[in-house]
């Protein structure tokens, strides 16, 4: 706590320092979505039953819920047997008061209500259960929960479904098979309809349509940079307090509506920000809830700008404290924060042993890797497996280990008498993980023969087949410790090159609400990344030209051509009044000025690097002027050979590359090395200015924000899909271990990197062997001639 409130108060300094440069959607569509129905052999959808859904409004949104803190694409229930883990937060009144846990819910309508059963815990103690059988349209459980099963703080809920198929005992079939939670009509309904401590209801707001948490900063017509840079701070601490992966920003000189969050920042030297708070006179921070809407509004007032950071601090220690303490602070769920040379169980990844008596078994957990985690073939992760499976599978049964979405070790477990896995130890490559997030899935293929004749009165779907014991261990070796840069996974995981005490500098080069709506917005990511306000300075206008520091440019992609035309002293200086009116579509809808590098088609604009320009126009020019020479293609044929070879040593698949034909509506992050070499640089960029609000809601949903990585990100936002291409060549700094263990595994990792430069080398010491052998031998062997 005590460093946050130093990073806190260095922020505000920043914010308030000068006033020339100030500081700083979902993958899934609204229409719900099956499980994606893909065989792990490649047989293809089932035919048997469609169970694609209907696009349907959810039921009536009860602004009286306290709603779940999980995210809307963390809502889903798939598979034969699935488990959720939901939190909700509540103070003393409301748990002496009681109250009831609604589930709104929908599932496929493959699924079989005879067999199928959704159970739920509370903090430990059985709920209640329910059938699964409303394949129709929503369908409202409602669990009576008494003082005695609630705590002041954060709830736990385990939502666990076992499902089971209608008329389908493929292994395919259980991909069709999922339930979904409503995120609008669904959380904790009190007793009570008042609470005693207002900002502990804060973390029960509900999400707007798109399935965000809405927070909105509102600022009075004519403000300036000066006054976003003030309200930047409590911004984030706001963010922290409520606990959400899910966070999407909008600036505005106006109130919300609908469940979100109202954020003003008032002074009395500013007689216009203290307007929008109606002239509320009590000092400090101040909250109030609407009923009817469900919408919270957040106040600070203080005297001065000066006194805006004291009141961050004494707010910190007082009413955001529990927030901060049982939210951003606590551990999480289903998620592991990696050391070196560490040991961990399925067990601290808050797995719970259970006999599983389904065709595909799969659980999966978060590991979050150091942002300087060098990923190559340099060591591997271990997964000590403890697990069971019972007589009768077929003997194609296997278990595969999943990385970020690649298949990367499978285990036959082909006895058809039962086996015990006993601390059979499975490598991981380092290589599949990355900086950051990363999720790993392990899934248990088990068929047994009567599953081919699938008749009902034969099934047993509830003899168990396989258990995984959470005594099960994930061994981290000793890291290659390096930050690499770019890296869009570092920035998604820790934020890093941006987070700690040098800040960072956030340019839009045009000031209206829509791009600093996806500035604040990043900021806010970056914020939660860390688990502590960043230190940012929000800046209207491009770079200086010589800058070596860290920075973040949002851009439409008209203003990116301007700069790249003109400079940045040819471009007419940047107004320092934010534009609120809606800007309307540009004419130019196409990307202009880019060059179409693989995966991400950056605009050769965005840098003014010579070297990067170079590297841009060699690809661009490579196919000129060659006609068939035979060199040439010999040439070509090995560059793709090893093209091939790459991507299979670094798990990537043929669709992680660029498509064909770009989106209609795309935005593009980018990262960069700077001009000076020194610094690191993240571009987002759209084709029009109206796109930015889109691109800014795709960020805020954790499903596309943890899956950043690489040096591009092609954000689809018709299709809200993305398309990432990691950088063919990076700079590293910051090394902070300079010991003989740490340099030999960077070492090591880097020749595994370039391994072309490796066989040469080895070629090379084979020939000096040789050479040597050709020359020591003869003069030091034994005459044999008489």
């Amino acid at each position: 706590m005590r460093k946050l409130m130093s990073l806190i108060a260095t922020a505000l300094v920043l914010g308030t320092a000068g006033t020339q440069v100030a500081p700083a959607q979902s993958l899934l569509s609204d229409t719900p979505v099956t499980a994606p129905v893909v065989s792990l052999r490649g047989l293809g959808e089932s035919t048997i039953l469609s169970t694609r859904p209907v696009a349907r409004a959810g039921i009536e949104r009860d602004a009286g819920l306290a709603a779940f803190e999980q995210p809307k694409s963390a809502l889903m229930l798939s598979g034969e047997d699935d488990v959720l883990n939901l939190t909700f937060v509540l103070d003393a009144q409301r748990v002496a008061a009681g109250g009831d846990l609604v589930i709104a819910y929908r599932n496929a309508v493959s699924v079989m209500p005879e067999a199928s059963m959704v159970s739920v815990m509370v903090n430990g103690s059985p709920a209640g259960e329910f059938p699964v059988r409303s394949p129709s349209g929503f369908d409202t459980q409602v669990l009576a929960l008494s003082p005695a099963m609630l705590r002041a703080g954060m709830n736990e809920v385990r939502v666990r479904g076992v499902q089971r198929h209608r008329v389908d005992c493929s292994m395919e079939a259980t991909y069709e098979l999922w339930t979904e939670i409503d995120y609008r009509s669904s959380g904790f309904r009190s007793n009570s309809p008042d609470s005693a401590d207002e900002f502990a209801s804060l973390r029960t707001v509900g999400r707007n349509d798109n399935g965000l948490t809405d927070l909105r900063l509102i600022l009075p017509t004519g403000s300036g940079v000066d006054a976003l840079n003030r309200a930047a701070p409590m911004m984030q601490i706001l963010a922290l307090a409520l606990n959400r992966d899910d966070i999407s920003v909008t600036l505005a000189d106006n109130e919300g509506s609908g469940p979100g969050v109202d954020l003003f920042v008032a002074t009395d030297d500013d007689p216009a920000s203290l307007d929008l708070v109606r002239g509320e006179a009590s000092y400090g921070l101040s909250m109030t809830t609407h009923t009817d809407s469900g919408r919270a509004r957040v106040v600070l007032h203080a005297a001065t700008a000066r006194e805006i950071p004291d009141m961050l601090l004494s707010a910190i220690q007082g009413p955001l404290k529990a927030a901060l303490d049982t939210g951003i602070h606590a551990k999480r769920k289903g998620e592991i924060h990696a050391d070196a040379s560490s040991v961990y169980t399925l067990a601290d990844a808050d797995y719970v042993t259970t006999p599983f008596s389904g065709r595909l078994f799969h659980t999966a957990f978060d590991m979050v890797m150091p942002a300087d985690f060098y990923p190559a073939e340099y060591a591997t992760m271990d997964l000590v497996l403890h697990a069971a499976t019972s007589p009768g599978l077929k003997p194609t049964s296997q278990l595969l280990v999943r990385v970020n979405g690649h298949i990367i070790k499978s285990l036959p477990m082909r006895d058809t008498d039962g086996e015990e896995f006993a601390g059979r130890r499975l490598e991981l490559p380092l290589r599949a993980f990355r900086p950051g997030h990363n999720q790993i899935e392990l899934l248990a293929e088990l068929e047994r023969a009567a599953d081919d004749r699938c008749i009902f009165a034969e099934r047993d779907d509830f003899a168990p087949r396989f258990i995984l014991l959470d005594t099960t261990e994930i061994r981290v070796p000793a890291l290659a410790r390096v930050a690499r840069s770019p890296e869009l996974a570092a920035l998604a995981g820790s934020a890093y090159p941006y987070a700690g005490s040098a800040g960072v500098d956030v340019h839009t080069l045009k000031p209206d609400a829509n791009s600093i709506s996806a500035a604040l917005t990043m900021i806010t990511k970056m914020g939660l990344a860390a688990g502590e306000p960043v230190m940012t300075r929000l800046v209207f206008g491009p770079r200086d030209a010589g800058v070596s520091s860290n920075a973040i440019v949002i851009a439409p992609q008209h203003a990116v051509g301007d700069l790249a035309r003109l400079g940045a002293g040819g471009v007419s200086a940047t107004p320092q009044q934010i534009d609120f009116a809606r800007i309307p579509v540009s004419l130019d809808l196409v990307s202009t000025s880019s060059i179409n590098l693989p995966g991400a088609a950056v605009p050769m604009a965005m840098t003014t690097d010579p070297a990067v320009l170079l590297d841009a126009f060699r690809q661009t020019t490579h196919n000129l002027g060659q006609g068939g020479a035979t060199s040439f293609n010999f040439s070509l044929g090995m560059s793709d050979a090893f093209q091939s070879l790459r991507q299979w040593l670094n798990y990537e698949r043929p669709s992680d590359a660029a498509p064909v034909t770009e989106p209609r509506r795309k935005a593009v992050l980018s990262q960069r090395p700077s001009v000076s070499g020194t610094g690191v640089v993240t571009w987002l960029t759209t084709d029009s200015p109206l796109d930015m609000i889109a691109a800014s809601d795709m960020l805020a949903d954790p499903a596309v924000w943890n899956n950043l990585e690489g040096e591009n990100v092609v954000l689809d936002l018709d299709a809200h899909s993305i398309t990432t291409t990691r950088s063919k060549s990076y700079f590293t700094h910051d090394v902070k271990d300079f010991g003989p263990g740490n340099l030999r595994r960077i070492a090591a990792a880097w020749f595994s990197d370039h391994f072309r430069i490796y066989v040469a080398l080895v070629l090379a010491l084979m020939a000096v062997f040789a050479v040597w052998v050709g020359r020591a031998v003869p003069r030091a062997g034994v005459r044999t001639d008489q």
